[in-house]
């Protein structure tokens, strides 16, 4: 359970490292507009400047919730399996 828990935790904690590094290069905003296009809509959001502990705050939060997620779903596999 705790493997499964570090597992989820790891997997959406490296996206939004991933995302912050983005910020921080400043190449967000042109993905966030490109993605937008895709989906023909237009919609007014703007990335904000890189902060270092808003994208700390950020990836220990997401860390935390994918380790909530990841038990919570090898519970439920364990039941269903």
């Amino acid at each position: 359970m705790l493997r499964a828990g570090l597992l989820g935790g790891l997997y959406l904690a490296g996206f939004h490292i991933v995302w912050a590094f983005l910020v921080l290069m400043g190449w967000a905003q042109p993905l966030v507009n490109f993605i937008l296009q895709l989906h023909m809509m237009a919609l007014p959001l703007t990335v904000q400047p890189f902060q270092l502990l808003r994208a700390l705050e950020l990836v220990g939060l997401s860390f935390l919730a994918g380790c909530l997620y990841g038990m919570m779903f090898y519970q439920v596999g364990k039941k269903i399996f």
